[in-house]
């Protein structure tokens, strides 16, 4: 069970406790009749591990740990552990206690400094804030504030001391976020919680680099969840380019391993950016020389053998508790519900699936409604044959996507459904899996035809009527940028503070008796794709 949540921990990599060169000065009797100078001491490096995006991949916590212990200990160098966000969320780990097990295994691991990500939202704000209030670490963001005042929730930097030198941690978060996970921004009364700075992100950043340079900070590093690409909002870049003094931005949010690269910040000067991908593949190690010289790079976890056992033993403890939880058993599969293609791609994107069909009948029967979607790119992930437990369902849905039933008029229906498979046969993020509901995609030219409804009553298919309302079931982020926001004005009809997930356990376990038989062998034909 350990190895489940732990990986290989006991591989190794050569060469990683830094050396230093010792400088050694000299000079003759004549320029120091006093006598030899002895040997100055190097002044030490400064090493800061960073990692982003973890989504409760627990497997890397005590390489970092061990990692920063061992150069610490080796006193070549101060070393330091940083983190640009996304951690709470995205398995079971977080999921079955709502990010409690992963803020629990941060403070073992002792941070000097932690970034909000966007998927800290997913359990609802106050949640997040009592979680990162027990990570024993400064949480600092420039760009969140209570909504209608002024100063932010978290401060915008912390300063940390590396011997005789201060670096000052700026932490920021994508704007993308009050789209993404706007349900969190309200409370169930609908009143605003938060405001998220997304214009003049560039003002507020500057006035935290000239207090933290005004404060004594040496060096300037971002902690950044904002990526390298949006379609919405600023991204790490564009912030470079509009401000001056930072020195380092460690980058997040878009998963991408960026070992180390440039950007010209508003004076033409260079300014480092890397970020270490996701779910732990990279620990990120920035190192500050004593002359000033700043270096990135990725060292891949799986080789990394330096082990915090402390961090070991919280790991440990965690899935013991965590395995109680995820075995149970709620539904027997005598078929294997396939949405990965032989060379990797994600079905669900492209075609109609049977676990699409799955998971959109789950929704239109907990809301009893006329039409189950789903977007394709959420089922990246098969389900073998056999039992299906929990663990299986954490894997598939592993985010907190609360369930609506909104009401929706046929002819935008049908407008959905055509921008949704425009992409054809490109793979398209919202590709709808749907219940009750049948369409035929024309990939030549980008039309959808012969759209029929089923009847709950009679339980025929209708043609679709552009002028009636249906009732839609589906998960929140419709309401932002699922399915293109095209539905996000519609009228909800009501909303739960359960999850898809909930409504797909409620139905394994008691609509279907906890067996699926031959209804979900393969798809069930709602889907009719022709290349004309």
């Amino acid at each position: 069970m350990k190895d489940s949540f732990r990986g290989c921990l006991r591989r190794s990599l050569p060469g990683l406790v830094l050396g230093v060169s010792a400088a050694v000065a000299s000079c003759t009797s004549e320029d120091n009749p006093a006598g030899p100078v002895s040997p100055v001491a190097p002044q030490k490096s400064i090493v800061i591990l960073y990692e982003s995006d973890s989504h409760c991949e627990v497997s890397g916590y005590p390489k970092i740990a061990g990692l920063r212990d061992a150069i610490n200990q080796s006193d070549t160098a101060y070393a330091g552990v940083v983190c640009c966000g996304d951690f709470l969320q995205g398995g079971a780990v977080g999921t079955v206690s709502k990010g409690k097990y992963i803020a629990d295994i941060m403070k073992a691991v002792g941070y000097d400094a932690v970034t909000v990500g966007n998927h800290e939202f997913e359990f609802g704000s106050v949640n997040m804030e009592n979680l990162l209030s027990q990570i024993g670490a400064p949480v600092v963001c420039a760009n969140l504030f209570r909504h209608g005042e002024a100063k932010s929730v978290y401060p915008a930097y912390a300063i940390r001391r590396y011997g005789d030198k201060r670096v000052a941690f700026i932490g920021l978060l994508t704007p993308e976020t009050f789209s993404t996970q706007n349900f969190a921004f309200f409370d169930s009364e609908g009143n605003q919680l938060y405001d998220l700075t997304g214009e003049g992100l560039e003002k507020l950043v500057q006035q935290a680099v000239d207090d933290a340079r005004s404060e004594g900070a040496d060096y300037v590093v971002l902690l950044s969840h904002m990526g390298e690409r949006s379609v919405i909002a600023l991204t790490s870049h564009d912030l470079i380019k509009r401000t001056r003094g930072i020195d380092v931005v460690l980058d997040g949010h878009t998963h991408t391993s960026v070992p180390s690269a440039y950007v010209n910040n508003i004076d033409g000067k260079p300014v480092l950016v890397s970020q270490s991908g996701d779910k732990f593949k990279h620990i990120g190690k920035l190192v500050i020389k004593g002359s000033g010289e700043l270096s990135a790079t990725l060292l891949p976890t799986k080789e990394v053998a330096e082990v915090s056992k402390p961090v070991s033993d919280v790991i440990d403890a965690v899935a013991v508790e965590v395995n109680k939880m995820v075995g149970v058993v709620l539904c027997h599969n005598d078929y294997p519900l396939v949405s990965i293609s032989q060379e990797g791609k994600t079905l669900s994107m492209v075609q109609e699936t049977a676990i699409g069909d799955l998971l959109a009948d789950a929704y239109r029967d907990y809301c009893q409604a006329d039409i189950g979607l789903q977007q394709g790119i959420s089922l990246a992930r098969d389900i073998a044959a056999g039992s299906i437990t929990m663990q299986d369902m954490l894997d598939l849905i592993p985010f907190e996507d609360q369930i609506y039933l909104i009401e929706v008029k046929g002819s935008l229906l049908h407008q959905v459904l055509e921008r949704c498979t425009k992409s054809l046969p490109i793979p398209g993020m919202y590709f709808p899996q749907c219940s009750g509901l049948k369409y035929t995609v024309h990939q030549k030219s980008d039309t959808v035809t012969d759209v029929m409804v089923l009847d709950r009553a009679s339980g025929a298919y209708k043609a679709l009527d552009p002028e009636q309302h249906y009732r839609v079931a589906l998960g929140v982020f419709y309401s932002s940028l699922g399915f293109y926001g095209m539905m996000k004005d519609c009228k909800v009809i009501r909303f739960s503070s359960e999850t898809t997930r909930d409504a797909l356990v409620k139905y394994l376990a008691k609509t279907l008796n906890g067996q699926l038989g031959d209804g979900y062998k393969s798809a069930q034909g709602r889907i009719t794709i022709i290349d004309d």
